[in-house]
């Protein structure tokens, strides 16, 4: 595909899937939120914590490694990924945690929307969480808010959401185009706004039978049904001039 394209920096815009990162330490009392970074109440934080941790640590055998994603109480649009790890304790009354060390656990919050691209990320994130751990957190002193936020930085800057998601439907099926703003121009195209919430198809008649269409439409649907919950509303057009201005919208290419 040419790569010759002048595209806008606005259309290759990518967002972060998360809604924020907390830190929930297991002190000698309990298990509570040491470091929030989210708009999310405090009470309900504290929630996500002691739930979170409870049910990791239930199981000694379920220290270490990403879990997830659970929900987040009160919040229906929000889940939240996992990872719990030890480190040298400081200040502590309990012989047990001056033994073993302080369990921690990391909360990355994110939005049910984007369930999809965290699963695909999976991998990813926990490798991201235990190298940053193993070079930055030996001892409970190491971790600051600072530190907590530069974790978060170094995570969206691997695992981010395009807006835009760009596909062709024919004989070789529904196919995703890796760069968005240039497409094929074959089979029946179909652009998904993921800012609007809305999948446009461009389906000619002259061009593709009743069947084809019929088939990329129920393909579509599945695809909103299956990862967006069918929240996406599916608009379709006949007329290319109309689809075009969705193409301009985007600075989308159609390249043969």
């Amino acid at each position: 595909m040419s790569s010759n394209s002048k595209t806008s920096s606005k259309t290759k815009k990518k967002t972060s899937p998360f809604a924020g990162i907390v830190l929930g330490i297991f002190e000698d009392i309990g298990p509570i939120p040491k470091y929030s970074h989210t708009r999310i109440p405090k009470e309900i934080v504290s929630h996500m914590v002691v739930h979170g941790m409870s049910a990791v640590h239930g199981d000694k055998d379920n220290l270490i490694g990403l879990f997830g994603p659970l929900p987040v109480f009160a919040k229906k649009d929000l889940r939240y990924l996992i990872f719990s790890f030890v480190v040298t304790a400081s200040n502590t009354k309990d012989v047990r945690i001056a033994e073993h060390g302080r369990v921690c656990s990391i909360f990355l919050i994110l939005k049910e929307s984007q369930e999809r691209t965290i699963l695909n990320n999976h991998l990813t994130i926990e490798k991201i969480l235990q190298d940053f751990i193993t070079s930055h957190w030996k001892k409970e002193t190491d971790i600051t808010k600072s530190s907590l936020l530069e974790l978060y930085r170094k995570i969206n800057e691997r695992v981010l959401v395009k807006e835009i998601r760009a596909f062709s439907y024919g004989k070789g099926g529904l196919i995703e185009f890796e760069d968005p703003q240039q497409m094929l121009k074959e089979g029946i195209l179909i652009i998904i706004d993921l800012k609007v919430k809305k999948a446009y198809l461009f389906l000619p008649k002259e061009l593709f039978d009743s069947k084809t269409r019929i088939s990329a439409i129920k393909k579509i649907e599945e695809l909103n049904q299956r990862e967006y919950g069918s929240q996406l509303k599916i608009i379709k057009y006949r007329d290319y001039l109309k689809f075009k201005k969705i193409l301009d919208k985007h600075n989308i290419q159609l390249v043969k």
